[in-house]
């Protein structure tokens, strides 16, 4: 029978939804949907002191959001849970015992001050890199069971054997070789009775018949403590894949520090970004289907998913691209899907019933082609709500390039405008037609000089539109104050 593949994304709620954390989820429901696969989140929350109040509703409302549907988690349970870590403190405390039992695990009773102490020892000879030097594993069974019946603080610790050689067939890396030589005893049961990251991920990967993990780069240091835990267990590994780098345009590691750049899925939703556009850029980060297109769905991508493809050099975040890529699906929205996308944006910053549904619905929709994301709406807009907005400097350089054309264009133009009593579309296109004829003026400078004295820009949406929208009065007003 074909194995099922089972994947996992297993965020901890200390934080929202990072773009890494995005890419990892991404990929592992790629991977397992293209194997009609199973796509796990669990919860991995044993970090106490970090977990914010919201990290977990927030990391699985983002998830789907982006469109990832989530086979097993902790409202949508399956047959391995519960998917939550600190809902499994037993599973893991019994595991421990059996290592302990097995002689692969001891009590550990030192204290922090001696922990310290030989740390500070160890950088003294230049160890930096801090080994436990085992002095707990030597204690004998009675002087362990004293320390027990004395109820005296302990955690668990795994035995660590010296020069054992770990070798994985990486699915990004291809064959990656390991020597616990540089691990020494780690704990896997803290003093607390939470188990460490790399225990209780072995224990719940093994339990719920996680068959591949894809995870970031920085998590391959973790993998030979893992294989030691699994090979303790005589149990299978799963199989492996670490993710390179998703890097910044200037080269740099993403930092969750770095405020020049949005990093966190919540930030571009708020934004007005689509998670169809999101869930396309993201798809890219570190992986390619080597065709020559950049727009896929997610259907289209659940096909053609193939580890084959994955990349071996970090994937830069380009923010261009993805300021394209979500203008074209913009572009491609229904009108309702639009209109329902930027509303609330312009409701948040302008007095709806200022004006009529059909005047907002007239000037939203001049601006789906070029629109980058829902909240720039206010910002293209802002034009038809400034009294008297400002020349932009390619605006004034414009003018400045031929004064006596733009002089006679607009001298006929707001001539022609001041006498009609038709403020229809057809009309104004009819206006600049004259204006064209009468001043023998045509093109750039016609149709850009026009625009300037009307919007003080040098590009925008549809001419005509914008001056319908603008309305007669704004648009004598502005050609008054212009001053060539």
């Amino acid at each position: 029978m074909k194995m099922e593949i089972r994947v996992r994304y297993a965020p901890s709620p200390t934080g929202y939804l990072h773009i890494g954390g995005a890419r990892t989820a991404v990929f592992n429901y790629l991977f397992a949907k293209h194997h009609n696969g199973k796509f796990i989140v669990r919860i991995e929350d044993t970090d106490l002191e970090r977990n914010i109040a919201d990290g977990i509703s927030s990391q699985l409302d983002n998830l789907r959001w982006l469109g990832l549907e989530i086979d097993e988690t902790i409202d949508h349970e399956g047959k391995y849970g519960p998917y939550q870590q600190t809902k499994r403190l037993d599973i893991y405390r019994s595991h421990a015992d059996k290592l302990i039992a097995d002689k692969h695990a001891y009590h550990c009773f030192c204290t922090n001050e001696a922990l310290d102490k030989m740390k500070a020892e160890q950088q003294k000879v230049g160890i930096f890199s801090f080994q436990y030097d085992g002095r707990c594993a030597k204690l004998s069974p009675a002087e362990v069971k004293k320390n027990l019946a004395d109820k005296v603080s302990f955690a668990i610790r795994l035995k660590t054997p010296k020069n054992k050689i770990f070798t994985i067939n990486d699915m990004v890396r291809e064959e990656v070789s390991f020597n616990t030589k540089d691990i020494g005893d780690f704990v896997i049961i803290k003093s607390n009775g939470v188990a460490t990251y790399n225990f209780a991920v072995v224990i719940d990967d093994y339990l719920m018949k996680i068959t591949h993990v894809l995870r970031g780069e920085e998590h391959l240091s973790n993998t030979p403590k893992q294989l030691l835990i699994y090979d303790y267990f005589n149990w299978q590994a799963p199989r492996y894949g670490h993710l390179t780098l998703i890097i910044s345009e200037t080269g740099k590691k993403l930092s969750k520090r770095d405020g020049s750049l949005m990093q966190f899925i919540e930030q571009y939703r708020n934004q007005g970004y689509l998670s169809e556009a999101l869930f396309n850029f993201i798809s890219l980060l570190g992986w390619s289907s080597h065709q020559e297109r950049e727009i896929y769905t997610k259907s289209e991508l659940i096909k053609i998913f193939n580890s084959d493809y994955f990349s071996k050099a970090p994937s830069m975040f380009d923010v261009r691209k993805l300021l394209w890529m979500n203008n074209y699906y913009i572009k491609n929205l229904t009108q309702e899907q639009y209109l329902n996308l930027v509303v609330p944006f312009v409701k948040s910053e302008h007095d709806w019933e200022s004006k009529d549904e059909q005047w907002w619905q007239e000037l939203l929709l001049i601006y789906q082609k070029q629109l980058m994301y829902g909240a720039e709406i206010n910002e293209l807009i802002s034009l038809f709500f400034e009294n008297k907005p400002p020349l932009t400097k390619e605006a004034q350089d414009f003018l400045q390039t031929n004064p006596d054309a733009s002089k006679k264009v607009l001298d006929d133009f707001k001539a022609k405008l001041a006498t009609t009593d038709d403020w229809s579309l057809q009309e104004i296109e009819n206006i600049i037609q004259q204006v064209k004829a009468d001043t023998k003026i045509t093109g750039k400078m016609l149709f850009m000089t026009i625009r300037i004295a009307c919007s003080r820009q040098t590009h925008g949406p549809e001419l005509a539109k914008t001056i319908k929208l603008l309305g007669k009065e704004q648009v004598l007003t502005r050609l008054t104050d212009l001053k060539l």
